[in-house]
């Protein structure tokens, strides 16, 4: 598996910060050492549509009870409010870098 990995942004849950068609280049390897921490950006596999990916920002967590994850855009977000707390093997990896289409 390679460290870096490309995401296309499909809806609008985290503007201003991510609009649908951004990409986002995101490190696969950034929580190999370390568990994710308030205010990263990161991708994860959606809990509730496995082949489906999400970008959210994580407000909370740990390795026994998951992350807490919200988009900036909580009008428009479907996130753990709506699905509870994320386990830690469905985080892809940190969000590193964005590109506008």
């Amino acid at each position: 598996m390679l460290p870096l990995a490309r995401f296309r942004v499909e809806d609008n849950s985290m503007e201003p910060a991510l609009r649908p068609g951004d990409y986002v280049i995101v490190n696969r390897w950034a929580y190999r050492r370390r568990d994710p921490e308030a205010g990263d950006v990161v991708v994860l596999r959606n809990p509730e549509a496995p082949g489906q990916f999400l970008v959210k920002r994580v407000m909370s967590g740990d390795r026994l009870t998951g992350l807490f994850v919200l988009g900036d855009n909580a009008a428009h977000s479907r996130d753990s409010r709506a699905f509870g707390m994320v386990p830690l093997h469905l985080v892809v990896g940190k969000v590193r870098h964005t590109a506008k289409p």
